[in-house]
């Protein structure tokens, strides 16, 4: 009895303590195993990074911004056709699985293509803005100020001017005739609106301006009023704050303060861009990958109500993460597209990006107006000719305009601009100082 129990007593002490010991040598094995997956995904990423993300020379880099600049308003104003004149099913829930299937899948996938417009121009609003981080002895007090002064003049002062224009234009519009189709168009109603709804529609205060465009510029500037928290975190905790903006985007929270997240997150990405002297150039082969993604996942979601029935989180998370892709893609092509011929001539017009951003609605609420009336037929043939007539039509007349007037009236048309110059008058480097 004794000899077993002490028998039983050394097999339980012994048979734990392999065991034990297996268990260390299997715990260490798999820590050796994971520390050798991550050094081989860290190598891994840092060759990737070697061989397709490279330095951009200032001069292309220059033209670069005003190449994205005019090329992204145009794709808003695409963005901004919304439904069809005939069809009461918003692009904004993908193609209609019932008529006209080919016209609405246009106008979806271009739609949702262009989503990353608003990202993409934050980013480089932001990388601008915070210019002077790349100095780190640079006092940021005084260039945060300088800066907000004159985001006031170049984004709110022009907000308020083209919103009061339009309001005085639409007001003696709707003093001849009330009925006016475009009315429908607009979010303020003329004939219930108040004192309050008045301010909103001039200073975009606590609702979207008449000219609804300018809910980015609004957002934007009161981005650059909290510039100087922005810096703090930029400089205390940089990949936190990216953490913690990024998770607020996701979820599409406004903080109570903005019309969206976009701003602020993809603002914030540019100054840290700026301040970690990020290489900004994407090589071609990646760019052409990035392109094929992103043209994949917006199709996918353009066809979604052929596989969902109705909106979910999980998609709306997904629509907005594809935006990532999206401004990645767009910016590799338009780094590829500014060493061409074509690109260098259509940067010439980056000065008038703005000018295009601010008049091209209402104006393109009429233009659809007057060219629905002369279509022959309606059939997804002509629908989709009357959505891309509509849009050139209105970028044409909204530069045309800025042209005369840049030439005939350059007061009027520089505070309509924010101070944007032309091209022909003012050196690239200088457009682009902070």
């Amino acid at each position: 009895m004794t000899g077993n129990g002490v028998f039983e007593r050394k097999s339980t002490g012994t048979a734990p303590a392999c065991a034990h010991g297996r268990a260390e040598n299997s715990g260490a094995a798999e820590r050796d195993e994971g520390i050798v997956i991550a050094t081989d995904v860290r190598s891994g990423t840092y060759t990737f990074l070697e061989q397709h993300v490279a330095s951009v020379a200032p001069d292309q880099l220059s033209r670069t911004i005003d190449l994205s600049r005019i090329a992204l308003i145009v794709g808003i104003v695409f963005l901004h056709y919304g439904m069809y004149p005939n069809f009461r099913v918003s692009p904004f829930g993908g193609v209609s699985v019932s008529e006209h299937e080919v016209a609405m899948f246009v106008n979806s996938f271009l739609l949702f293509f262009f989503f990353s417009v608003v990202p993409l121009l934050s980013t480089i609003s932001g990388w601008l803005f915070f210019a002077f981080m790349k100095d780190s002895k640079a006092d940021a007090a005084p260039a945060l100020r300088a800066r907000i002064c004159k985001r006031f003049r170049s984004l709110y002062v022009p907000l308020i001017a083209w919103n009061l224009l339009y309001l005085v234009a639409l007001s003696a519009l709707f003093i001849a005739a009330p009925d006016h189709p475009i009315f429908r168009s607009l979010n303020l109603d003329f004939q219930v609106a108040g004192l309050r709804e008045f301010l909103n529609a001039i200073f975009a205060l606590s609702h979207h301006p008449l000219a609804f465009q300018f809910w980015f510029v609004r957002d934007l500037f009161l981005t650059v009023l909290l510039s100087p928290l922005l810096w703090l975190l930029l400089r205390k905790a940089p990949w936190l704050g990216a953490v913690a903006l990024g998770i607020v985007w996701l979820c599409n929270y406004d903080l109570e303060i903005f019309f969206r997240p976009d701003v602020l997150f993809f603002f914030y990405m540019g100054g840290l861009l700026r301040m970690r002297g990020a290489r900004l150039g994407i090589s071609w082969p990646a760019t052409r990958w990035l392109i094929g993604i992103y043209i994949a996942l917006v199709s996918a979601r353009a066809m979604a109500p052929y596989f969902i029935d109705e909106s979910t989180v999980a998609l709306a998370v997904v629509t907005r993460g594809m935006r990532l892709i999206g401004v990645l893609a767009c910016w590799g092509a338009f780094l590829k597209l500014a060493e061409a011929p074509l690109g260098v001539r259509v940067a010439r017009w980056g000065a008038m990006a703005f000018f295009l951003y601010a008049m091209h609605f209402p104006l393109m609420a009429e233009i659809k107006l007057i060219l629905w009336d002369v279509l022959p037929r309606i059939n997804d043939f002509w629908m989709v000719t009357h959505y891309l007539a509509s849009v050139a039509a209105t970028v044409v007349l909204a530069l045309s305009t800025g042209v005369l007037m840049s030439r005939y009236a350059p007061h009027t048309f520089a505070l309509l601009n924010g101070g944007r110059e032309p091209a022909r008058s003012v050196p690239r480097a200088a457009r682009h100082a902070p």
